[in-house]
């Protein structure tokens, strides 16, 4: 897990190293190499929108800027992109979904109906349908990490989750602000993570939350 995840430097396009530029194969300008469906609503009233060569935009997504999006993702029908949010390559975002202030590494799977705020998602992870990560406390208190066991004040009134790379996540589940699932990690459906998560495979049985193997 990177330290301290959370921790992202404001996304700027145009401040943005040549080499990242170049492994995201930013080309918005070569309307052959990307494809936006009629309907698409992209917005750069507050900060450019950057798209990679071979992504499509499909029918009613909305994107507002800034915002990056790498090469040949798949941005589906009616997603929503908000400001501070960054896709690496071969991601792909599923029909409604919403993303906002997040970094998505690339080969990542996000389904549908999914929110995805202020988080940090690794590579090669795939989210199921209608994921949700909290990324606020109901009393508007700063959100703390626990990391090492360290007990940290992020400052953060919005915060999050961090999903470790390859880790894959069931449908309807709920991540509370703060928390992070290590690597390599899988997550049965319907379940609220409401601490941190080591490597391991987690399922709800009858109403229990229980790692494979416990009895």
């Amino acid at each position: 897990m990177p330290p301290r995840w959370w921790q992202r430097q404001e996304i700027i396009p145009c401040q943005l190293p040549v080499a990242l530029k170049s492994y995201l194969k930013l080309n918005q300008t070569d309307s052959k190499e990307i494809s936006i469906a009629s309907g698409v609503i992209i917005d750069e009233s507050a900060g450019e929108v950057l798209i990679g060569s071979g992504t499509r935009i499909c029918h009613g997504a909305v994107i507002q800027g800034p915002a990056i999006i790498g090469a040949n993702c798949l941005v589906g029908n009616y997603v929503f992109i908000r400001p501070g949010t960054m896709l690496g390559n071969n991601v792909r975002v599923g029909f409604a979904t919403e993303i906002k202030n997040a970094l998505i590494e690339s080969e990542t799977v996000i389904g549908p109906q999914c929110f995805i705020s202020d988080s940090v998602i690794d590579r090669e992870v795939y989210i199921g349908a209608q994921v949700r990560t909290s990324n606020h406390r109901l009393d508007h208190s700063a959100i703390h990490v626990h990391i090492n066991g360290e007990h940290i004040n992020t400052g953060l009134e919005k915060l999050g989750c961090y999903i470790g790379p390859r880790t894959r996540i069931g449908v309807q589940v709920i991540i509370l602000p703060g928390r992070y699932i290590m690597a390599d990690t899988l997550v049965g459906p319907r379940i609220t993570i409401e601490h941190n998560l080591k490597k391991g495979k987690y399922i709800l049985k009858q109403e229990i939350l229980q790692t494979e193997g416990e009895k």
